[in-house]
């Protein structure tokens, strides 16, 4: 019996026991709180797939959803720490596994927070069903489309890349004209830039980092909010973030012409990651040993970024319309510029007050991007890249940009495996208390707010404050205690 209990007590691994304990703790509360209240089939069949049923939830789901949240976020971090301390090969089994499980348990939740998706699969069937525009053709001029009751902007273009509509239009015409197929398909498109980017940065960190390998990959494949807003909710930020991550690779690997056309890629998903071309640029050009070479990596690069943008276009041109600019900088909420835009609103009217604070936002994140761009160093090219990379999108969440919603956590989220520990734990913060947003505001301000109109005034003025000034604490916080650690090593 002794031999037994001492082989046992040799064997037993306390880090696979916290992986397993985290990843069943998870699956029970995903379950509980997300796929069991929002069952997709459930609310299919009950006619209920009307978008922010958050809305709806009452009290009692802010608490439960809110709790829920807390607790497998702890969980997460349990996990996170534990995945530190291990890389066997059973640790591997349990991360894959739980993020497979946790996977096929959001598939099956409702999309509860916003009505993107619906937007999505439609923009999708203009292009795959109705071979129109999307860029063009609005979604009300389709009243007798199966789909017509679910979108919210039927009056608005997308207001995504030609590439990710193409993606759409062909995932729209393999789906069919079933609601449920359409939803499940428009989960598992951006879901399967959930996948590649989990397979990206195992691949980074094998090559720099080994023994962090696996908590990168439990850090992306078991991240709540990522979860829930990628396989729950169908949001499209990782399709963008997955091509910033591959860029990192690529320039690790001194691929710097195929890292920049990845961040090109990007900006036809979603248009961020044009900030960040200039940074690849730069940094290959100075690596890169003599003026020849230099030279012939601006023009091939230059060429075959241009190439890519027109065969993407072409098929949408509709004018600068394509773009929608117009629509973009008239869009406000939670952010500095949208409080500065109900200050000046009253004095300038809507449209000049829209105007003066977008372009202002635009030229300050400019400038911004300029002074990232011309730190960036030949020595550790890719640790260059990251840092600016994360530098210019938390400073565009945190300070420019003009329509917030929580679920671009992501951004930074799935940059944090490769980050260094002082951005890896702001992202990570930033991501999981940016659902503030929806679990204070939707359920609990927005309503109480709406039964006193004289109130709504304070709407932005409080999102901003709490939503981006907790984490501007935070940060501010964060430096403050570096300056003062740095200052005591050099004494």
């Amino acid at each position: 019996m002794e031999k037994i209990l001492d082989r046992f007590t040799t064997s037993f691994d306390p880090a696979i026991a916290k992986l397993i304990g985290a990843a069943l703790g998870s699956l029970a509360i995903y379950l509980l709180a997300f796929t069991v209240p929002a069952n997709l089939l459930k609310l299919y069949q009950r006619g209920s797939l009307v978008g922010q049923l958050l809305r709806h939830a009452g009290l009692h789901g802010f608490l439960w959803l809110s709790f829920a949240f807390i607790s497998v976020g702890l969980l997460y971090f349990v996990g996170l720490r534990a995945a530190h301390q291990t890389s066997s090969k059973t640790a591997w089994l349990i991360v894959i596994g739980g993020t497979l499980a946790f996977i096929i348990t959001f598939l099956f939740m409702a999309p509860v927070d916003a009505r993107d998706i619906y937007d999505n699969i439609f923009h999708g069937r203009i292009l795959g069903v109705y071979g129109a525009n999307p860029f063009r053709d609005l979604i009300s001029s389709f009243p007798h489309d199966p789909f017509f009751q679910y979108p919210y902007w039927k009056n608005s273009p997308s207001a995504y890349g030609p590439l990710w509509e193409t993606l759409a239009g062909v995932t729209a015409w393999l789906a069919g004209d079933g609601i449920i197929t359409n939803i499940l398909a428009f989960k598992i498109l951006p879901g399967i830039f959930h996948l590649t980017s989990i397979a990206v940065v195992v691949s980074f960190l094998r090559r720099t980092q080994p023994q962090q390998a696996l908590s990168g990959a439990l850090l992306l494949g078991w991240n709540p909010v990522l979860l829930y807003e990628t396989w729950g909710n169908g949001h499209n930020d990782i399709a963008m973030i997955f091509w910033v991550l591959l860029a990192a690779l690529l320039i690790s690997q001194k691929q710097y012409s195929l890292g920049t056309l990845s961040l090109v890629a990007g900006t036809l998903i979603k248009f961020i990651p044009v900030l960040l071309i200039p940074a690849a640029i730069l940094i290959g050009y100075r690596s890169l040993e003599n003026l020849k070479s230099r030279f012939w990596f601006i023009v091939k690069t230059s060429l075959a970024g241009a190439f890519l943008i027109m065969i993407a276009y072409i098929p949408f041109w509709n004018g600068m319309a394509t773009f929608s600019i117009g629509r973009r900088m008239q869009m406000f909420t939670t952010s500095i510029p949208a409080v500065m835009y109900r200050i000046l609103k009253p004095a300038l009217g809507w449209s000049e007050a829209a105007r003066l604070v977008s372009l202002g936002a635009l030229g300050l994140l400019a400038i911004f991007t300029l002074i990232q761009t011309l730190r960036a160093q030949q020595q550790e090219s890719t640790k260059d890249f990251l840092q600016t990379a994360f530098n210019i999108l938390a400073f565009y969440l945190l300070v420019t940009c003009l329509w917030f919603q929580q679920w671009y956590g992501i951004w930074l989220i799935s940059l944090a495996p490769l980050l260094p520990v002082r951005s890896r734990r702001f992202a990570l913060f930033f991501g999981f208390w940016v659902m503030s947003k929806q679990l204070i505001f939707i359920q609990l301000v927005i309503p109480f707010m709406s039964h006193k109109p004289e109130t709504v005034i304070w709407l932005e003025p409080l999102l901003a404050l709490i939503v981006l000034g907790v984490p501007w604490i935070y940060a501010l916080l964060g430096q403050r205690t570096s300056r003062r650690l740095e200052a005591s090593y050099a004494t």
